[in-house]
């Protein structure tokens, strides 16, 4: 921080238990030495004008920081000091001035200056003849306050940065859960109304020639819709229960629908259900790919486990050079860089292949 460090607490409440007027409940200490020997008219005339003129910078200085902070400890000490000749307890004032300063940032120059002003202090001490039974208590009291208030100061300091910490988190969070619903939704979305669109369109074909085939697509449509709706509000409410298996199974009824032979390898049954919930998502977004832009005569779907890690792979015989890398790629790879795997997207005329892995660990 800079010497302008500006305070990022709350600002100092002047009728509350934390107003700094407070602490000038200890002032009337300075009149102590007057019950021991008896002040002349000067003295009190002066000790009034001085301790007039601390109350005036103690309020400037309530709130202040920077500069305007050193200044108004500066010119308290130095008050502390010209009041010595009254033969009052000018301590109590040079300790009001050790707070002040010890309120600067970084704390590290705090402590610098309140050492400063306490060997300050020392030398007037000395400088006057006084009985250091007048003043040392004092100075001691200096350094105290000081290191209390820096101490005060630090933890502040730490509380406020861990609660900025925590709203940055809570805002973090709200985005990746943002994200999360988006994705979820764009692949849950994306594959569900693909089905509902070759199936309706299946239906509106055969309604003609086969009332019966035309009204079991539509209750196909009907059941796909129902499920979409579903599958909607579970990744809302962030409990997709999609597995790899189930979502093959629709993947191969999406496919046979657009008239895409399906091939199938390997055991979706055998992986775990976190790592299944999400190659699940990722093969709901890549059929839909198949089925809106290749133009493939046949699709296959891949599991292998092994090296270390568990990959799926969906390859089709259409046009890759069609693939493009939009929102829903990017929210595949999103969501399998998260659990530490991976996404690998090629593309040609001979057909494209997205593969997914995860590490074994991750699942």
């Amino acid at each position: 921080m800079t010497d302008t460090h500006r305070r990022t607490g709350p600002k100092p409440q002047w009728l509350s238990l934390e107003s700094p007027l407070l602490w000038l409940a200890y002032l009337p200490m300075f009149l102590i030495p007057w019950f021991i020997q008896a002040p002349t008219p000067i003295q009190i005339i002066g000790a009034t004008i001085g301790v007039t003129i601390f109350l005036v910078v103690y309020c400037l200085a309530i709130g202040a920081t920077g500069l305007r902070l050193i200044i108004c400890s500066i010119v308290t000490l130095f008050i502390a000091i010209a009041l010595i000749p009254t033969y009052g307890n000018w301590t109590v004032i040079a300790i009001y001035a050790a707070a002040m300063i010890a309120d600067l940032r970084p704390t590290r120059r705090a402590a610098i200056l309140v050492g400063a002003f306490a060997f300050i202090a020392v030398l007037a001490g000395i400088i006057s003849q006084q009985n250091p039974f007048y003043w040392g208590f004092g100075i001691f009291m200096m350094v105290m306050v000081g290191i209390g208030t820096i101490s005060t100061a630090a933890l502040q300091d730490k509380n406020h940065a861990l609660t900025k910490a925590q709203i940055e988190v809570k805002q973090l969070a709200a985005i990746a859960e943002r994200e999360r619903i988006g994705r979820d939704l764009h692949d849950m979305l994306g594959s569900t109304l693909t089905l509902i669109a070759i199936k309706a369109d299946l239906a509106a074909r055969l309604a003609a020639s086969d009332p019966q085939g035309a009204e079991a697509e539509m209750r196909a449509v009907a059941a796909t819709a129902r499920d979409g709706l579903a599958d909607v509000r579970a990744a809302v409410a962030g409990m997709t229960g999609a597995t790899l298996a189930r979502e093959i199974a629709t993947s191969q009824t999406a496919l046979s629908a657009a008239g895409i032979a399906s091939i199938v390898e390997g055991d979706a049954e055998a992986i775990e259900r976190g790592a299944s919930a999400m190659l699940a998502m990722t093969l709901r977004e890549a059929i839909t790919n198949v089925i809106r832009h290749s133009g493939a005569n046949s699709c296959r779907i891949a599991i292998t486990n092994g090296d270390n890690r568990l990959s799926l792979t969906v390859s089709d015989d259409g046009n890759g050079e069609a693939l493009r890398e939009g929102g829903g790629i990017g929210g595949m790879r999103a969501r399998l860089a998260a659990a530490g795997g991976g996404l690998s997207v090629t593309g040609g005329r001979a057909g494209a292949k997205i593969v997914a892995y995860l590490p074994i660990e991750a699942t």
